[in-house]
Protein backbone atom coordinates (compact mmCIF):
# COMPACT_ATOMS: atom_id res chain seq x y z
CA UNK A 1 0.00 0.00 0.00
CA UNK A 2 1.06 3.40 -0.67
CA UNK A 3 1.95 5.57 2.09
CA UNK A 4 -0.04 8.33 0.49
CA UNK A 5 -3.08 7.61 -0.54
CA UNK A 6 -4.71 9.82 -3.92
CA UNK A 7 -6.13 12.11 -2.00
CA UNK A 8 -3.33 13.26 -0.23
CA UNK A 9 -1.07 13.15 -3.32
CA UNK A 10 -3.75 15.50 -4.70
CA UNK A 11 -3.22 17.79 -1.48
CA UNK A 12 -0.01 17.88 -1.73
CA UNK A 13 -0.01 19.20 -4.92
CA UNK A 14 -2.22 21.87 -4.70
CA UNK A 15 0.08 23.25 -1.60
CA UNK A 16 3.03 23.31 -3.91
CA UNK A 17 0.82 24.99 -6.51
CA UNK A 18 -1.34 27.53 -4.21
CA UNK A 19 1.71 28.62 -2.43
CA UNK A 20 4.55 29.02 -5.00
CA UNK A 21 1.98 30.96 -6.89
CA UNK A 22 1.82 33.01 -4.76
CA UNK A 23 5.12 33.75 -3.89
CA UNK A 24 7.47 32.25 -6.22
CA UNK A 25 6.65 34.84 -8.87
CA UNK A 26 8.81 35.56 -11.74
CA UNK A 27 9.68 38.72 -10.20
CA UNK A 28 11.14 36.66 -7.17
CA UNK A 29 13.12 34.30 -9.35
CA UNK A 30 14.55 36.88 -11.10
CA UNK A 31 15.54 39.06 -8.00
CA UNK A 32 17.07 35.78 -6.31
CA UNK A 33 18.92 34.60 -9.89
CA UNK A 34 20.62 38.17 -10.27
CA UNK A 35 21.28 38.88 -6.83
CA UNK A 36 25.13 39.59 -7.18
CA UNK A 37 25.64 38.80 -3.01
CA UNK A 38 23.07 36.02 -2.71
CA UNK A 39 23.40 32.16 -2.94
CA UNK A 40 21.44 32.02 -5.81
CA UNK A 41 18.09 30.99 -4.09
CA UNK A 42 16.01 32.00 -0.84
CA UNK A 43 17.00 30.10 2.67
CA UNK A 44 13.87 31.81 3.57
CA UNK A 45 12.07 29.91 0.95
CA UNK A 46 14.42 27.15 2.13
CA UNK A 47 12.40 27.72 5.64
CA UNK A 48 9.29 27.77 4.35
CA UNK A 49 9.51 24.22 2.47
CA UNK A 50 10.54 22.81 5.74
CA UNK A 51 6.82 24.32 7.34
CA UNK A 52 5.14 23.20 4.63
CA UNK A 53 6.67 19.41 4.95
CA UNK A 54 7.82 19.36 1.50
CA UNK A 55 11.81 18.36 2.45
CA UNK A 56 10.96 15.36 4.46
CA UNK A 57 7.95 14.23 2.30
CA UNK A 58 9.78 10.89 1.07
CA UNK A 59 11.88 10.72 4.82
CA UNK A 60 11.42 8.01 7.29
CA UNK A 61 8.20 8.96 9.94
CA UNK A 62 11.68 7.66 12.45
CA UNK A 63 13.69 11.15 10.84
CA UNK A 64 10.54 13.62 11.10
CA UNK A 65 9.37 12.97 7.41
CA UNK A 66 5.96 11.80 6.29
CA UNK A 67 7.37 8.44 5.22
CA UNK A 68 6.46 8.89 1.60
CA UNK A 69 7.91 7.68 -1.55
CA UNK A 70 9.05 8.34 -5.24
CA UNK A 71 6.13 9.21 -6.18
CA UNK A 72 5.87 11.95 -3.70
CA UNK A 73 9.06 13.08 -4.46
CA UNK A 74 7.95 13.71 -7.94
CA UNK A 75 5.09 15.64 -7.07
CA UNK A 76 7.65 18.07 -5.60
CA UNK A 77 9.66 18.21 -8.23
CA UNK A 78 6.91 18.59 -10.83
CA UNK A 79 5.87 21.55 -8.49
CA UNK A 80 9.87 22.98 -8.86
CA UNK A 81 9.73 22.45 -12.64
CA UNK A 82 6.43 24.15 -12.77
CA UNK A 83 7.95 27.50 -11.13
CA UNK A 84 11.00 27.55 -11.68
CA UNK A 85 12.01 26.94 -7.78
CA UNK A 86 15.88 27.97 -7.53
CA UNK A 87 16.53 26.06 -4.14
CA UNK A 88 18.41 22.71 -3.57
CA UNK A 89 15.88 20.11 -3.81
CA UNK A 90 18.01 17.80 -5.86
CA UNK A 91 20.50 17.97 -4.24
CA UNK A 92 19.25 17.51 -0.60
CA UNK A 93 15.93 15.91 -0.63
CA UNK A 94 16.68 13.28 -3.49
CA UNK A 95 20.45 12.46 -4.24
CA UNK A 96 22.14 13.29 -0.46
CA UNK A 97 19.07 12.09 1.37
CA UNK A 98 18.51 9.28 -0.75
CA UNK A 99 22.13 7.97 -0.04
CA UNK A 100 22.39 8.78 3.39
CA UNK A 101 18.69 6.93 4.14
CA UNK A 102 20.31 4.17 2.18
CA UNK A 103 24.38 3.92 3.18
CA UNK A 104 24.63 5.67 6.59
CA UNK A 105 24.49 3.98 9.68
CA UNK A 106 22.23 4.74 12.55
CA UNK A 107 24.02 7.82 13.97
CA UNK A 108 24.51 9.12 10.58
CA UNK A 109 20.60 8.79 9.51
CA UNK A 110 19.70 10.65 12.54
CA UNK A 111 20.87 13.59 10.04
CA UNK A 112 17.64 13.37 7.85
CA UNK A 113 15.65 14.73 10.88
CA UNK A 114 18.02 17.74 10.01
CA UNK A 115 17.14 18.11 6.04
CA UNK A 116 13.50 17.66 7.47
CA UNK A 117 13.78 21.11 9.43
CA UNK A 118 15.59 22.61 6.81
CA UNK A 119 18.51 23.22 8.65
CA UNK A 120 21.15 20.92 6.15
CA UNK A 121 21.58 21.66 2.65
CA UNK A 122 23.49 18.60 0.79
CA UNK A 123 24.93 18.58 -2.81
CA UNK A 124 26.02 14.98 -4.18
CA UNK A 125 29.20 15.68 -6.31
CA UNK A 126 30.61 12.46 -7.64
CA UNK A 127 30.87 13.27 -11.38
CA UNK A 128 34.39 14.15 -12.11
CA UNK A 129 35.70 16.49 -15.37
CA UNK A 130 36.83 13.62 -17.44
CA UNK A 131 33.82 11.20 -16.47
CA UNK A 132 30.93 11.73 -18.88
CA UNK A 133 27.86 10.20 -17.86
CA UNK A 134 30.11 7.05 -16.13
CA UNK A 135 28.46 6.23 -13.09
CA UNK A 136 31.35 4.14 -12.30
CA UNK A 137 34.43 6.48 -13.08
CA UNK A 138 36.36 7.63 -9.35
CA UNK A 139 39.61 8.64 -9.49
CA UNK A 140 39.32 10.60 -6.35
CA UNK A 141 41.41 9.13 -3.53
CA UNK A 142 40.44 8.43 0.16
CA UNK A 143 43.67 7.59 2.33
CA UNK A 144 43.62 6.60 6.01
CA UNK A 145 45.26 8.90 8.04
CA UNK A 146 45.25 8.14 11.55
CA UNK A 147 42.06 7.90 12.96
CA UNK A 148 40.62 9.76 9.94
CA UNK A 149 40.88 9.76 6.27
CA UNK A 150 42.54 12.40 3.61
CA UNK A 151 40.81 12.89 0.07
CA UNK A 152 42.42 13.99 -2.81
CA UNK A 153 40.78 14.73 -6.37
CA UNK A 154 38.38 16.73 -8.18
CA UNK A 155 34.46 16.95 -9.00
CA UNK A 156 32.88 18.26 -11.98
CA UNK A 157 30.45 21.20 -11.75
CA UNK A 158 27.91 20.93 -9.25
CA UNK A 159 24.20 22.71 -8.80
CA UNK A 160 24.53 24.79 -5.20
CA UNK A 161 27.92 22.93 -4.29
CA UNK A 162 28.69 26.81 -3.50
CA UNK A 163 26.90 27.46 -1.08
CA UNK A 164 24.91 24.12 0.46
CA UNK A 165 26.24 23.12 3.95
CA UNK A 166 28.01 19.55 3.42
CA UNK A 167 29.21 17.99 0.23
CA UNK A 168 28.14 14.36 -0.25
CA UNK A 169 31.79 13.11 -1.99
CA UNK A 170 32.63 9.64 -4.14
CA UNK A 171 36.45 8.47 -3.54
CA UNK A 172 37.83 5.13 -3.86
CA UNK A 173 39.97 3.80 -0.58
CA UNK A 174 43.27 3.81 -0.79
CA UNK A 175 43.94 3.32 -4.34
CA UNK A 176 41.81 3.66 -7.98
CA UNK A 177 41.70 0.51 -7.41
CA UNK A 178 39.37 0.41 -3.98
CA UNK A 179 35.93 0.23 -4.00
CA UNK A 180 34.37 3.83 -3.73
CA UNK A 181 33.29 5.06 -0.52
CA UNK A 182 30.80 8.02 0.24
CA UNK A 183 31.92 10.86 2.09
CA UNK A 184 29.95 13.86 4.10
CA UNK A 185 32.15 16.84 3.99
CA UNK A 186 31.37 20.39 5.13
CA UNK A 187 31.81 22.94 1.83
CA UNK A 188 34.05 24.81 4.13
CA UNK A 189 36.83 22.40 5.11
CA UNK A 190 39.96 23.16 4.39
CA UNK A 191 41.65 21.96 1.23
CA UNK A 192 38.88 22.34 -0.66
CA UNK A 193 38.42 24.92 -3.57
CA UNK A 194 35.21 25.76 -5.28
CA UNK A 195 35.34 27.32 -8.90
CA UNK A 196 32.02 28.95 -8.60
CA UNK A 197 29.78 29.05 -12.08
CA UNK A 198 26.28 29.31 -13.12
CA UNK A 199 24.86 26.23 -15.00
CA UNK A 200 22.96 26.33 -18.55
CA UNK A 201 19.90 27.80 -16.90
CA UNK A 202 21.27 30.45 -14.65
CA UNK A 203 21.17 28.05 -11.35
CA UNK A 204 24.50 28.21 -9.34
CA UNK A 205 26.85 25.43 -8.70
CA UNK A 206 30.81 25.15 -8.82
CA UNK A 207 33.55 22.35 -9.65
CA UNK A 208 35.40 21.07 -6.72
CA UNK A 209 39.08 20.49 -5.99
CA UNK A 210 40.32 18.20 -2.97
CA UNK A 211 43.97 18.82 -1.91
CA UNK A 212 44.48 16.55 1.50
CA UNK A 213 40.99 17.20 2.86
CA UNK A 214 40.90 15.81 6.37
CA UNK A 215 37.81 14.25 7.35
CA UNK A 216 37.06 11.90 10.65
CA UNK A 217 36.27 8.24 9.94
CA UNK A 218 32.76 9.33 11.38
CA UNK A 219 32.32 10.97 7.68
CA UNK A 220 32.38 7.80 5.76
CA UNK A 221 28.93 6.25 5.12
CA UNK A 222 28.19 3.22 6.63
CA UNK A 223 30.14 1.55 9.25
CA UNK A 224 32.73 -0.82 6.55
CA UNK A 225 34.36 -0.53 3.17
CA UNK A 226 31.54 -1.93 1.27
CA UNK A 227 32.14 -0.79 -2.37
CA UNK A 228 28.96 2.22 -3.10
CA UNK A 229 28.53 1.38 -6.61
CA UNK A 230 26.00 0.13 -6.37
CA UNK A 231 24.09 2.45 -4.06
CA UNK A 232 25.28 5.27 -6.31
CA UNK A 233 23.80 3.59 -9.50
CA UNK A 234 20.04 3.58 -7.38
CA UNK A 235 20.19 6.69 -5.99
CA UNK A 236 21.35 8.95 -9.18
CA UNK A 237 18.16 6.42 -10.66
CA UNK A 238 15.42 8.12 -8.44
CA UNK A 239 18.00 11.64 -9.07
CA UNK A 240 17.40 10.90 -13.07
CA UNK A 241 13.66 10.24 -12.57
CA UNK A 242 13.21 12.91 -9.99
CA UNK A 243 14.48 15.24 -12.93
CA UNK A 244 12.37 14.30 -15.25
CA UNK A 245 9.21 15.32 -13.44
CA UNK A 246 10.50 18.59 -12.78
CA UNK A 247 10.88 18.55 -17.12
CA UNK A 248 7.40 17.35 -16.90
CA UNK A 249 5.98 20.61 -14.51
CA UNK A 250 8.07 22.82 -16.49
CA UNK A 251 6.94 22.05 -19.91
CA UNK A 252 3.33 21.81 -18.51
CA UNK A 253 3.81 25.40 -17.22
CA UNK A 254 5.62 26.43 -20.45
CA UNK A 255 2.32 25.30 -22.36
CA UNK A 256 -0.03 27.24 -20.78
CA UNK A 257 2.14 29.74 -20.36
CA UNK A 258 2.52 29.62 -24.67
CA UNK A 259 -1.44 29.39 -25.10
CA UNK A 260 -1.80 32.52 -22.76
CA UNK A 261 0.48 34.65 -25.36
CA UNK A 262 -1.29 33.42 -28.49
CA UNK A 263 -4.27 35.13 -27.00
CA UNK A 264 -2.91 37.93 -26.26
CA UNK A 265 -0.89 38.51 -30.07
CA UNK A 266 -2.45 39.87 -33.06
CA UNK A 267 -1.77 39.38 -36.72
CA UNK A 268 -3.54 40.57 -39.45
CA UNK A 269 -6.53 41.62 -37.18
CA UNK A 270 -6.76 38.43 -35.61
CA UNK A 271 -5.21 37.02 -32.58
CA UNK A 272 -2.51 34.47 -32.92
CA UNK A 273 -5.05 31.85 -31.11
CA UNK A 274 -7.22 31.75 -33.66
CA UNK A 275 -4.49 30.08 -36.84
CA UNK A 276 -5.29 26.47 -36.99
CA UNK A 277 -1.84 25.61 -37.93
CA UNK A 278 -0.77 27.22 -34.49
CA UNK A 279 -3.73 25.69 -32.29
CA UNK A 280 -2.14 22.05 -33.78
CA UNK A 281 1.19 23.32 -32.64
CA UNK A 282 -0.10 24.03 -28.86
CA UNK A 283 -2.14 20.68 -28.95
CA UNK A 284 1.09 18.75 -30.31
CA UNK A 285 2.82 20.65 -26.91
CA UNK A 286 0.55 19.44 -24.87
CA UNK A 287 0.15 15.85 -26.25
CA UNK A 288 4.05 15.66 -25.95
CA UNK A 289 3.82 16.60 -22.35
CA UNK A 290 1.21 14.23 -21.42
CA UNK A 291 3.26 11.53 -23.15
CA UNK A 292 6.36 12.13 -20.95
CA UNK A 293 3.85 12.85 -18.13
CA UNK A 294 3.05 9.01 -18.12
CA UNK A 295 6.09 7.45 -18.34
CA UNK A 296 7.18 9.29 -15.99
CA UNK A 297 4.31 8.10 -13.44
CA UNK A 298 4.77 4.69 -14.79
CA UNK A 299 8.19 4.91 -13.47
CA UNK A 300 7.59 6.22 -10.16
CA UNK A 301 5.45 3.95 -8.93
CA UNK A 302 7.51 1.14 -10.59
CA UNK A 303 10.21 2.28 -8.00
CA UNK A 304 7.67 2.35 -5.13
CA UNK A 305 5.92 -0.73 -5.92
CA UNK A 306 9.86 -2.52 -5.91
CA UNK A 307 8.94 -3.73 -9.62
CA UNK A 308 11.97 -5.53 -10.62
CA UNK A 309 12.61 -3.69 -13.98
CA UNK A 310 11.92 0.01 -12.12
CA UNK A 311 15.25 0.90 -13.33
CA UNK A 312 14.39 -0.12 -17.06
CA UNK A 313 11.67 1.80 -16.64
CA UNK A 314 13.51 5.20 -15.06
CA UNK A 315 16.29 4.73 -18.27
CA UNK A 316 13.39 4.41 -20.87
CA UNK A 317 11.24 7.61 -19.12
CA UNK A 318 14.59 9.51 -19.48
CA UNK A 319 15.12 8.95 -22.87
CA UNK A 320 11.62 9.56 -23.93
CA UNK A 321 11.78 12.98 -21.21
CA UNK A 322 14.80 14.22 -22.80
CA UNK A 323 13.08 13.99 -26.45
CA UNK A 324 9.67 15.70 -24.79
CA UNK A 325 11.41 18.50 -23.29
CA UNK A 326 13.53 19.43 -26.40
CA UNK A 327 10.46 19.44 -28.68
CA UNK A 328 7.98 21.57 -26.12
CA UNK A 329 10.95 24.28 -25.05
CA UNK A 330 11.81 24.62 -28.54
CA UNK A 331 7.99 24.96 -30.09
CA UNK A 332 7.26 27.80 -27.18
CA UNK A 333 10.21 29.58 -28.29
CA UNK A 334 9.44 29.61 -32.17
CA UNK A 335 5.81 30.33 -31.04
CA UNK A 336 6.72 33.21 -28.85
CA UNK A 337 9.04 34.65 -31.64
CA UNK A 338 12.29 36.90 -31.08
CA UNK A 339 10.62 37.87 -27.54
CA UNK A 340 11.01 34.59 -26.26
CA UNK A 341 14.83 34.83 -26.66
CA UNK A 342 15.25 37.50 -24.44
CA UNK A 343 15.73 37.60 -20.53
CA UNK A 344 12.65 39.39 -19.95
CA UNK A 345 10.18 36.99 -20.90
CA UNK A 346 9.83 34.42 -18.97
CA UNK A 347 9.60 31.33 -21.85
CA UNK A 348 13.36 31.49 -22.16
CA UNK A 349 14.22 30.70 -18.36
CA UNK A 350 11.90 27.93 -19.12
CA UNK A 351 13.49 27.22 -22.10
CA UNK A 352 17.13 26.60 -20.24
CA UNK A 353 15.39 24.54 -17.59
CA UNK A 354 14.32 22.02 -19.87
CA UNK A 355 18.00 22.18 -22.13
CA UNK A 356 19.24 21.59 -18.17
CA UNK A 357 16.28 19.10 -17.36
CA UNK A 358 17.21 17.04 -20.50
CA UNK A 359 21.12 16.43 -20.03
CA UNK A 360 21.10 16.48 -15.68
CA UNK A 361 22.82 12.80 -14.53
CA UNK A 362 22.82 11.30 -17.88
CA UNK A 363 21.39 12.41 -21.35
CA UNK A 364 18.80 10.53 -23.58
CA UNK A 365 21.57 9.15 -25.63
CA UNK A 366 23.47 7.97 -23.00
CA UNK A 367 20.25 5.92 -21.17
CA UNK A 368 19.25 4.94 -24.27
CA UNK A 369 22.87 2.72 -24.72
CA UNK A 370 22.47 1.38 -21.08
CA UNK A 371 19.27 0.25 -22.12
CA UNK A 372 20.85 -1.15 -25.82
CA UNK A 373 23.77 -2.44 -23.41
CA UNK A 374 20.96 -4.53 -21.40
CA UNK A 375 19.50 -6.08 -23.99
CA UNK A 376 22.52 -6.85 -25.97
Amino acid sequence: MPAFSSEERQLLNDSLRDLLADKYTFEHFKKLARAEDGEGFGREDWATYAEMGWLGVALPESAGGAGGGATELGIVMAGAGRFLVLEPLLGTIVLGAGLIEKAGTQDQQKLLGDIAEGKLTLAFCHYEPDSGYARGYVRAIARRDGDGYVIDGAKAHTIAAHAVDTLVISARLGSDKGPVALFLVPRTSAGIKLSPAPALDGRRGAAITLSGVRVPASAKLGDDDKDQLATIGEVLDRGAIAVCAEAVGAMAAVTQITVDYLKTRKQFGQLLSQFQVLQHRLVDMSVTTEEARALVHAALQAIDDGDPHARQAVWKAKVKTAQCARFVGGQAIQLHGGMGMTDELIVGHYYKRLALCETLLGDGEWYLKQLAAEVA
